[in-house]
């Protein structure tokens, strides 16, 4: 007894470490799994508006796209509330189920107005965001460091700009303040290092104010209860503190406390019924086309666009080559057309001064042409002459054979056709010989036609 239980307690032990090394292996292939890798010039292009945004508006943003049609709710009721303040607006958007990050935009009319109308860069963003969180900081990070480093990204009166080993965060100057700024992407970062995906550009509203080459948009007075997100630059994600929204105290942003709070983690509920691109499976990757194709892409789109270009090209030379062959050809002409009249002017000239001797020329010219031409009619007239001579002869001698036959015969001229048949049909039978009277009627009529002078006397 005691040896089977022996047996049973190991064979227990056997399978359990089996299933915990089963478990082990599982959970290790979902870690190890690499997230996907994005396309950097279309991240570039997309993050170029907001990247150099303070950093609790930026994460608000990237969170907020994730949930496109709460964005879209929240700016429809934000124009039906156009008459609250910032502060107004934020409290009564507390009583929305949306998410806090949405709710959080509210204050910011004309940020959301742009956010809702260019739906397809919302999502796209989301898309990314959820996708590969790490490129995402990584690219505004890079996008922030070509501005610093061009001299466009600086301190002043409206904002922060403060280095931690290298990465750049940003925040408002004033406390529970925030200032939106709009720029000129095509200028701050210098020159665009993607051919093919130029950087988004938003214009500014007019009623903005212009300093140290940014457009600033005057002051959103807010609680503290804004500033409950930001990110964790070291290791590349967003963080949140939901305890910290419902705060009113006197708040400054400070990048030392917001690095500590808890990673944001993103709720299915607040997506609704809007679809993740291409099979998003609620572990922040989704399939995306291969950098390959992309490049592919990338590389046609460039050909065509030499292509027109070398095309255009030759298009103006080809059209400054005729206007130089057309002036060419006119000159040409030209100076043949003066050549031609001088050589005119030359000829009458000496016309004109040897009258007398170009109208013998011409007289005597005009003979010798009327003589070859009598001449000629008369050797026709003599070549011709035997060849009418020996027809007639021919057809009178045909005509006097016809006569004499048909009287020495005693037959009518005019008889049947078949008569005529059947006598021309015996006449091709050469292997016939002729008849005595056939003989002789033939040697009559060669006797009257003339051909024999003398009679043969026969016998």
């Amino acid at each position: 007894m005691g040896r089977n239980t022996k047996y049973i307690i190991i064979y227990l032990a056997a399978i359990s470490l089996l299933i915990s090394v089963a478990l082990q292996l599982a959970h290790a292939e979902t870690q190890a799994e690499p997230p996907v890798e994005l396309h950097q010039a279309k991240l570039d292009q997309m993050l170029a508006p907001i990247a150099l945004y303070p950093d609790s508006l930026l994460s608000h943003i990237l969170i907020g796209a994730t949930y496109p049609l709460e964005v879209v709710q929240a700016a429809r009721w934000r124009e039906e509330h156009a008459n609250l303040s910032e502060q107004q607006a934020l409290d009564l958007a507390e009583q929305q189920d949306w998410d806090p990050s949405v709710i959080a935009l509210t204050p910011f009319t004309e940020l959301l107005e742009r956010m809702s109308k260019d739906l397809n860069w919302l999502q796209d963003l989301g898309d990314a965001f959820l996708a590969n969180e790490e490129q995402v900081l990584e690219s505004v990070q890079t996008l922030r460091s070509r501005a610093y480093a061009k001299g466009n990204l600086q301190d002043n009166q409206y904002q922060n700009v403060e280095r931690e080993q290298d990465k750049i965060v940003i925040h408002s100057v004033e406390r529970e303040t925030v200032y939106v700024p709009y720029y000129d992407t095509r200028v701050v970062y210098g020159d665009w290092w993607w051919t093919v995906h130029q950087p988004i550009f938003w214009r500014s509203p007019r009623h903005y104010t212009f300093h140290s080459g940014f457009h600033w948009s005057p002051r959103f007075h807010i609680s503290a209860g804004f500033f409950f997100g930001g990110f964790h630059w070291r290791n590349n994600y967003v963080v949140i503190n939901n305890d910290y929204r419902y705060r009113r105290s006197n708040h400054r942003y400070t990048y030392s406390k917001v690095r500590n709070y808890p990673r944001w983690q993103h709720n299915n509920h607040h997506r609704r019924s809007v679809k993740y691109h291409r099979g998003y499976n609620g572990t922040h990757k989704r399939t995306v086309t291969s950098r390959n194709v992309e490049m592919q892409k990338n590389r046609i789109h460039r050909d065509k666009v030499v292509s027109r270009l070398k095309h255009q090209q030759s298009a103006r030379n080809h059209g400054q080559y005729k206007r130089e062959q057309n002036a060419y050809n006119k000159q040409n002409a030209f100076s043949k057309k003066s050549a031609d009249s001088k050589k005119k002017a030359h000829f009458e000239q000496s016309r004109k001064s040897n009258g007398e001797t170009f109208s013998k020329r011409s007289s005597q010219a005009n003979g010798r042409s009327y003589k070859i031409e009598q001449g000629r009619q008369k050797t026709e007239q003599l070549r011709t002459k035997p060849q009418r001579t020996i027809k007639s002869q021919r057809s009178e001698h045909q005509r006097v054979k016809h006569q004499s036959t048909d009287r020495n015969n005693g037959k009518n001229r005019y008889v049947s056709k078949p008569a005529k048949a059947v006598k021309r049909a015996s006449q091709n039978k050469q292997h016939r010989t002729p008849s005595r009277m056939t003989k002789q009627s033939n040697r009559q009529s060669k006797t009257q036609s003339g051909k024999f002078n003398a009679r043969r006397v026969e016998p």
